[in-house]
């Protein structure tokens, strides 16, 4: 800019202006919030000419670091910082950078929006959990990326406290895809995925060989899930044992099964597929059937069937069960048998029911039969054979043929292991020693046991040794003790050997389970004292707790047995829903006894309780006891259903001392939550406000968990830490009715954090605060871990408070002390939040905060009003120093308020801006007669830096009427002034005129002094009615400098009237033209009546941009002339006129000239006789020039 001046102070004058180029045109760009982002703007020239200045932004956000505003060359960078720090989303940055440049001033807009995301278009569109939902079904993979991104908890919706809760209980708890779905069931905008199976069952009939079939599994609705298959039945087999929602095409799941045919077995086959998901089982029957093959297999089944049949009315028979029936139903078995396989096996079981109904005859009649008939084949058939051989031998007795076929059957019972069971049985049926020797019996049976042996005729046959023998019961092994269970189960078991086989397990010092189940039958048969104190000894001795159990508890005690440890175990396994007294003796043992573990004693404490009255003698025994159980287990924060009873009972508002205050609301508030998903293992409760969850394990599919308030939210997890949101379960509050205790344990201890956070929320909602809450909310922000969400609720609450009280609405709670907001985190807070804390601390006189405040989270939504005030009391504060800020702030004020002034003088003193800002600023601080300091000065300065020169005039007027001038800045302006009245031909005032007179005339080298100043004077005079004789001198000197210069304009033939022209120049018509000295003019002309036809002729450029034709037109004659400049090839008409010859007012009319034209005049009007005189004249003149003057 000083450079400029300096150039025009001198007259200098460019010859040419840069044009400015710059990029981007208008700045239109959305921005992360919470940013500093750097931007460049370009500058540049467009002809090659430096371009120079300044640039201002309208936006204190959008700034230029280091106050490095200024700019100089032909291709500058601009660096400019826009920062979004503390706005939200949707927010606009609006301003312009203002370029003042020494070609002109420039506005350039911009507009940035604030959104959470540079790409956030999507976020920012996301006002509602619908519009997630509608992202999440048209794009998934989108919906995930934007709930893991960081700022995906800016959007609207997600300013709800109980969204939030869901989120941050739910996200980092599982795989993202559940993380979706759960969060949108949470919602509650979409539904959990189900699973549809069209046609459940499914049978397969007569499979011959495998079969890959598939069970079709639809969703019904989108979204994510995970399931698991398991096959029921030996005969499925499942190719894939898990699939997830990428497994499903077009919302159909095709789940491979295979049908294992060779695994079939004779008849139907029963079994399923389970499909497994968090909230349900699903289950689909499988019915499948082997295929037929023919008639045989038909007859073969029958058989196996009859032939099964059979047997089992033998081992009744055996066990001494049925008696004649059951000899009637093997005939009536082995009859249908015959029908398809009449053989020698069938036949000798026919002779051995003949044998055991003593027909002997015909046992013989059949032996000697198969003896004549089937000899041969029968003694190919070990078994068979043995069998013919064991008939004979029992009828006929021969001693020989005994001997032999006990030798026989031990040979063959000690080779074929898998069938040693049939030839065993005939053994000892037939060897007689063996039976002498039960010891040995019985360990042979126990060999055939552990070899694998489970037939239930072994079992029959040694229940009968024990029976006959009830010691051989002294050292009893595995199988003693299944014979026993087998003859328990079936009744046959003698009471004489049940009581000798409690015996033997009284004596085991271990649990058994076979023990307890053997027993639990030997009861069932034979209810007797011993055997019940057996079993419940058992069950004691193995711990067993189960509600099962407490039947044989209650039948011990009702008998009066003497066991250990059995009002314990009575106790233990007493259900939840009993519903009655216990007895007396339970209450008077217990009294005594401190052996109870603390859940017993709860059971034992809560019978009482309920079922039992104040005034008894028990009751009385108990109460004291009652009371410090219940205050210890209160203490340890422990609940149950039982528990519950004897809070309910015993803890009343007396008792609450602060001590307690601390732990009784967590049980008061505790709620019985039943799931019902066995996969889930966890309830987590999220709490809204604070930044804290809790984690409750689930035994049995309950837990006891507190819940303070409906804000709680509730989720469940499985083994795998995932997480779900809704799954069918059961809430139920423990207590009702309790909130005067929970009332008296807040006053005891109100910084319980629960109740605390009760009374914050509830403070929260209210309209008006008072004292007291503004206080509470004062402490919760202080001292507790708030939820970000939660503590903006806190703090806006608050700072409502605060501006009613700086509103002047009193409180006598609090003494007018703004030390909270003083103290107070101001970047957690909303705008509106922080707005308000400004507002006030303004209204309370801390101007200082206030400032501080404003500078670091900007001016956007406070009151004009305020910042009126505010500025005003820091520009007195800070003794008018300059700062940005506060420069920035006066002038926001200046543009939306009516300032005062205090602000006006700080503008005056500090404020650069446009041309036309400054000039406002000035025009302002005048009407309000403040000190404008400098502000003329820099306002011309700028001026005539910019070209903007407008307002020129009035400003100069006012600095040079004003202030003390600086000779440049004057000079300068006369030079432009000079411009304006010579190359623009603007309107200029006198006063300029004058300065240029005396400059010019105080100059004694008239060629030292600016051309344009001697141009624009001669113009003046020439435009002047009369010049004064010292002016014709000046304007005589001026001129000869221009001509010697070789400097004619056309207004010089104006300038004849006052001093000598020479006569080359008045005697010809100047066409003066004013273009571009980069852009060369055509000029075309014609000279009429002459000449028809237009022809071009070469223009002279005599200064800057003007060019000029001198031509000789005589009286009469016209000139046509047309001014043309190529515009991209074309010669376009630029200016276009016609020049008649005029006389000159003062010139002589004795020149050459005016000779030929007075001649040239009479021959126009044919006046031959004035013709003649004037040729014979010029002749005259002629020769007495050539005679006085001659040409050496």
């Amino acid at each position: 800019m000083k450079e400029k001046i300096n150039r025009l102070a001198k007259g200098i004058i460019d010859s040419e202006q840069p044009k400015m180029t710059w990029s981007p045109e208008k700045i239109d760009e959305t921005l992360r919030m919470n940013t500093l982002m750097q931007r460049n703007l370009w500058i540049g020239s467009e002809n090659g000419l430096s371009v120079k200045g300044f640039v201002y932004s309208s936006n204190l956000r959008v700034r230029i670091p280091g106050d490095n505003n200024s700019f100089g060359g032909l291709r500058c960078r601009i660096v400019y910082e826009v920062d979004t720090s503390f706005l939200t989303a949707g927010d606009t940055i609006t301003g312009s950078f203002y370029l003042v440049t020494n070609c002109g001033e420039e506005e350039i807009p911009y507009e940035f929006h604030v959104e959470v995301a540079d790409a956030g278009k999507t976020l920012g569109d996301l006002k509602t959990a619908e519009d997630f939902l509608r992202v999440a079904e048209n794009d998934m993979e989108t919906a995930l990326r934007l709930l893991e991104y960081p700022d995906f908890v800016e959007v609207p919706f997600m300013q709800d406290l109980h969204v939030r809760a869901l989120y941050d209980g739910l996200k980092g708890h599982g795989s993202r895809a559940n993380f979706m779905e759960e969060f949108l069931v949470g919602l509650g905008v979409k539904k959990p995925v189900g699973l549809t199976i069209p046609g459940r069952a499914r049978v397969y009939a007569e499979l011959a060989e495998n079969v890959e079939d598939t069970i079709e599994i639809r969703m019904d609705n989108w979204g994510s899930v995970y399931l698991e298959v398991t096959a029921d039945g030996e005969f499925l087999h499942l190719p894939k044992k898990s699939a997830t929602q990428a497994d499903f095409e077009d919302g159909l799941l095709r789940l491979p099964v295979r049908i294992l045919a060779e695994r079939l077995h004779a008849g139907k086959n029963f079994g399923a597929v389970l499909i497994h998901t968090a909230r349900e089982t699903v289950r689909i029957p499988i019915e499948a059937s082997a295929a037929d093959a023919g008639g045989c297999d038909r007859a073969h089944m029958s058989f196996q069937k009859e032939l099964g049949n059979y047997l089992t009315a033998r081992l009744a028979y055996e066990n001494g069960i049925g008696g004649t029936e059951a000899v009637h139903q093997m005939q009536r078995e082995l009859d249908l048998m015959k029908m398809t396989h009449y053989d020698a096996g069938l036949r000798l079981l026919q002779a051995e029911l003949y044998l055991l109904t003593d027909r002997r005859e015909k046992v013989q009649t059949i032996l000697k039969e198969l003896q004549d008939s089937a000899a041969l084949k029968i003694s190919g058939d070990r078994k068979l054979n043995c069998l013919y051989r064991y008939l004979y031998v029992t009828l006929t007795g021969n001693a020989e043929q005994k001997d032999t076929l006990i030798r026989l059957l031990q040979q063959y019972a000690s080779e074929e292991t898998g069938s040693s069971l049939f030839y065993y049985l005939m053994l000892l049926r037939l060897d007689e020693e063996l039976q002498k020797n039960p010891v040995t019996v019985l360990i042979s049976m126990e060999q055939e046991f552990k070899d694998g042996c489970h037939s239930p005729f072994l079992y029959a046959a040694g229940l009968k040794l024990l029976e006959s023998d009830p010691i051989l019961l002294d050292n009893a092994g595995n199988f003693e003790l299944h014979a026993l269970y087998y003859g328990a189960r079936r009744k046959i078991i003698s009471r004489e050997l049940a009581l000798a086989a409690v015996r033997v397990m009284r004596a085991s010092r271990s649990y058994r389970e076979f023990y307890r189940r053997l027993l639990t039958e030997l009861y069932g048969l034979y209810p007797e004292t011993e055997i019940l104190e057996a079993l419940c000894a058992m069950l004691i001795r193995g711990d067993c707790r189960e509600t099962a159990c407490f039947e044989w508890y209650s039948r011990a005690l009702e008998a009066d047995l003497s066991l250990t440890r059995l009002y314990e175990y009575y106790l233990y396994a007493m259900p939840e829903n009993y519903d009655r007294l216990m007895s007396r003796e339970v209450f008077l043992y217990f009294s005594y006894s401190a052996n109870l573990d603390a859940g017993s004693l709860a059971k034992l404490y809560a019978n009482l309780l309920t079922y039992g009255t104040p005034d008894s003698d028990i009751y009385r025994m108990y109460e004291r006891a009652m009371e410090e159980f219940a205050v210890d287990q209160l203490f340890k924060e422990r609940i149950d259903g039982a528990l519950a009873v004897l809070y309910r009972k015993l803890i009343y508002s007396e008792l609450i001392d602060t001590q307690m205050a601390r732990v009784l609301p967590g049980i008061l508030k505790s709620c019985r939550v039943e799931c019902r998903e066995p996969a889930m293992k966890y309830v987590v409760v999220r709490h809204e406000e604070q930044m804290t969850e809790d984690a409750y394990v689930l035994n049995e599919g309950t837990a006891y968990v507190p819940l303070f308030s409906e804000r709680d939210l509730v989720l469940f997890q499985d083994e795998n830490e995932t997480r779900y949101a809704r799954v069918n379960c059961a809430i139920q509050p423990v207590f009702t009715d309790m909130e005067e205790l929970l009332q008296t344990c807040f006053e005891m201890n109100p910084m319980h954090p629960f109740l605390f956070m009760n009374a914050c929320a509830k403070a929260c909602r209210k309209e008006v605060l008072t004292g007291d809450d503004a206080i509470l909310l004062e402490h919760a922000d202080q001292k507790m871990e708030l939820h970000p969400l939660f503590r903006a609720k806190v703090l806006s609450a608050i700072v409502r408070y605060y501006k009613r009280m700086a509103d002047g609405i009193e409180d006598a709670k609090k003494d007018g002390s703004v030390s909270y907001l003083l103290s107070l985190d101001k970047d957690q807070l909303t705008r509106d939040e922080r707005n308000g804390v400004c507002g006030t601390l303004i209204r309370c006189g801390h101007f200082s905060e206030a400032y501080e405040m404003v500078c670091r989270y900007g001016l956007e939504g406070l009151p004009v009003n305020l910042l009126l005030r505010l500025c005003g009391r820091m520009l007195l504060q800070n003794l008018f120093d300059r700062d940005d800020h506060l420069l920035y702030l006066t002038w926001y004020v200046f543009e939306h308020e009516k300032p005062d002034s205090v602000i006006l003088d700080y503008l005056c003193e500090h404020f650069n801006g446009t041309v036309d800002q400054m000039y406002r600023v000035l025009m302002q601080g005048l009407r309000l007669r403040v000190e404008t300091y400098d502000l003329e000065e820099r306002l011309v300065a700028q001026m005539l830096f910019t070209g903007n020169t407008a307002k020129l005039d009035r400003v100069f007027e006012l600095y040079a009427s004003r202030k003390k001038t600086g000779e440049n800045i004057v000079r300068a302006y006369f030079t432009v002034k000079s411009v304006e009245y010579f190359l623009e031909n603007r309107p200029t005032d006198d006063k300029v005129f004058a300065f240029l007179e005396g400059a010019v005339q105080g100059s004694s080298d008239r060629e030292r002094i600016p051309d344009i100043y001697l141009l624009a004077l001669t113009k003046y005079y020439a435009t002047l009615p009369e010049l004064s004789e010292e002016q014709r001198r000046l304007c005589q000197s001026v001129v000869d400098v221009l001509l010697d210069a070789g400097m004619i304009f056309a207004y010089f033939k104006d300038l004849a009237r006052f001093i000598h022209i020479p006569g080359n120049i008045l005697d010809k018509e100047i066409i003066e033209y004013h273009g571009n000295r980069a852009v060369r003019p055509y000029l075309r002309l014609r000279i009429l009546p002459q000449e028809e036809e237009f022809h071009y002729e070469e223009m002279r450029l005599v200064y800057r941009d003007i060019y000029i034709r001198e031509k000789v037109i005589f009286e009469g004659e016209t000139l046509e002339y047309q001014i043309e400049e190529e515009e991209d090839g074309v010669r376009k008409t630029k200016e276009k006129g016609e020049i008649s010859c005029r006389e000159i007012p003062g010139r002589s009319r004795e020149s050459r000239f005016a000779a030929l034209n007075e001649m040239s005049l009479s021959l126009k009007v044919n006046n031959e006789t004035a013709l003649r005189e004037k040729m014979r004249e010029y002749q005259k003149r002629d020769a007495a020039v050539s005679a006085l003057f001659p040409i050496a």
